[in-house]
């Protein structure tokens, strides 16, 4: 039978929990905070494959471009939660340390057993309720949307040149509003005419005319918010 191949931070959370005949009353504080970071990464992993799996990404660039994002938008919010349960009750790393090595370490996985598992977790553990507006909330960050896009753009296009003039325009986006524009060429599989646009500058003319119809929006919302 081939043994199960598990990723870094599954098995840094068996190797762990291997020192143990038996569930222990208290942990103490160092292997404590030791299973607590190693569940955040394998929690923050299973979100980012979830995402890559979704958008067929095959890019270990993307990957790791889409785990620092999802690091940077979880730490202070979303995990915050988690380390505070873990100060108040540091026996619950136990559990759902040896609740994620009994799934990775199975031999059959599915991604309804994977999402069954982690909203378990989030809600019993992490103290969310509803775990797909969670999903919902990160998959539509500006942030998240234009790492997204470069993964599309990775597929769509071959040349170096015109991939690194898509990264600096969505670099330099503080609005989120190339990576909406360019996707609907993309999504029609209007390639040519995205690269032209690219490679003129004349993307930019729609890029305004996005800018002031999204304004005038958000300004109209604001007003019959007031009423």
């Amino acid at each position: 039978m081939t043994a199960v191949k598990l990723n870094p931070y599954t098995q840094a959370i068996l190797n762990c929990l291997a020192q143990f005949d038996h569930e222990p009353k208290e942990l103490d504080a160092k292997n404590a905070q030791f299973l607590a970071n190693m569940i955040q990464g394998r929690f923050l992993q299973y979100l980012v494959n979830r995402l890559i799996t979704h958008y067929k990404i095959h890019s270990a660039k993307i990957e790791k471009k889409l785990t620092m994002v999802f690091m940077s938008l979880l730490s202070d919010k979303f995990f915050n939660v988690f380390r505070e349960r873990v100060k108040a009750e540091p026996r619950i790393v136990y559990e759902i340390a040896k609740a994620i090595a009994k799934h990775d370490s199975g031999g059959q996985k599915s991604k309804s057993k994977a999402d069954w598992l982690y909203l378990m977790i989030c809600k019993r553990y992490f103290g969310y309720q509803n775990f797909q507006i969670i999903i919902d909330w990160l998959n539509t960050t500006p942030e998240v949307e234009k790492v997204l896009f470069l993964g599309q753009v990775e597929k769509a296009f071959n040349d170096s040149s015109l991939i690194r003039a898509f990264e600096y325009i969505v670099d330099n986006d503080k609005d989120g509003i190339t990576p909406r524009l360019f996707r609907r060429y993309l999504d029609k599989e209007k390639q040519t005419r995205l690269k032209s646009l690219i490679e003129s500058g004349d993307w930019r003319i729609e890029a305004e005319f996005i800018a002031s119809e999204s304004a005038h929006r958000i300004a109209w919302q604001k007003y019959i918010d007031q009423i």
